[in-house]
């Protein structure tokens, strides 16, 4: 027990991290105060790792709790059960979209495929698990442009979440209107999994300064470069919910409540590359007329961890086709109400 508790305060303890290096060789001997460009240069790459890396912590941390798309209160008792598929994406920093969010930062975008099946327990619980496995050498997508070429990935999902029907159905109007009841659950979920991709990797670079001859020059820089980066995630969730249910003339079930989530993980990222920068800047262009600054070199290595606790507010519908059930659920972030999630899938209950 003591060892384990020492390894998951080396998890915590490790687990956020941020770190970025550049090395700059000047085009000719007439540069100076190299060290100063280069921390300069640095800061810039780090500040945009720095400001999208929580947000894509926690796209990978909403995705993780996904998976479970049903629209009844309980399965019924055992031997019923249910089987299906679901397909879930997160998306955080939504204030992208309406031009609220701060300068530099980007979505964070995670999906989770899988599939899922469950059956019914005695005493009003039942249990559902799900699962998703895939990596390159099951199937490849040749993805190869110049901006990204795929070298490797893989990717695994799985967890179950135990729920117990604490009120059943009642009936408010005859044919029309019911009570589907309400239920109160308990899930661990873990998601893992890593990309490796090169290509080219081109970046503009605002307010530097370059000395050339003992003299200033404040400008913009571009950066054309090749680029190799390793993006890994690993993320283990506990979560608790109440949902209450409303069928409507049993075509239609709408579902909604609460939830509260804690995360353990991280995810990090290891990004280099090298190539040549450049301004075209018309002072600059006048005492060098190739406007080449010279070869840089970086290396961006980062880690970060999810929000510890994400409380979370859930609605859904589920269209009832006798035992086929076509389910569409989303789930919002209510600590900062711009994470949400969307999910829809298919399920048989019998």
């Amino acid at each position: 027990m003591k060892k384990i508790i020492i390894i998951v305060l080396v998890f915590v303890c490790t687990a956020a991290y941020a770190r970025t290096t550049v090395n700059l060789t000047p085009a000719d001997a007439n540069f100076s105060d190299i060290p100063v460009l280069e921390d300069s240069l640095g800061k810039q790459v780090q500040d945009v790792t720095d400001k999208n890396g929580k947000f894509i912590a926690n796209s990978f941390a909403l995705a993780n709790m996904l998976g479970y798309p049903i629209g009844k209160s309980s399965i019924g008792h055992f031997p019923h059960m249910e089987a299906g598929i679901a397909l879930g994406v997160a998306l955080t920093n939504a204030k992208y979209f309406d031009d609220k969010a701060e300068d530099g930062t980007f979505p964070g975008v995670m999906a989770n495929p899988v599939v899922h099946a469950g059956f019914g327990l005695a005493g009003n619980f039942d249990i559902i698990g799900k699962l998703f496995y895939f990596r390159k050498n099951i199937y490849d997508p040749d993805i190869d442009t110049d901006t990204a070429r795929l070298q490797d990935f893989n990717f695994i999902s799985f967890g179950a979440k135990l729920r117990y029907n604490y009120l059943k159905e009642a009936t408010i109007l005859p044919f029309l209107l019911s009570f589907g009841g309400l239920t109160f659950s308990i899930g661990g979920d873990i998601m893992m999994g890593n990309v490796d991709v090169t290509g080219e990797y081109d970046a503009e670079y605002e307010d530097i300064t370059v000395t050339y001859s003992s003299i200033d020059y404040p400008l913009s820089a571009n950066l054309n470069s090749t680029y190799g980066a390793t993006v890994s995630w690993t993320v283990f969730t506990l979560s608790a919910q109440a949902i209450a249910y409303i069928d409507v003339m049993y075509l239609f079930s709408f579902y909604t409540g609460f939830g509260l989530a804690t995360n353990l993980g991280f995810f990090s990222t290891d990004f280099n590359g090298n190539g040549q920068l450049t301004s075209d800047d018309p002072t600059f262009l006048g005492v060098k007329a190739d406007g080449l600054i010279g070869t840089m070199e970086f290396e961006s290595v980062n880690s970060y961890m999810p929000g510890y606790l994400i409380p979370t507010f859930i609605f859904g519908v589920e269209i009832n086709l006798f035992v086929i059930k076509l389910t569409a659920d989303t789930m919002v972030n209510l600590a900062n109400r711009s994470d949400v999630t969307l999910q829809g899938g298919v399920r048989m209950q019998m």
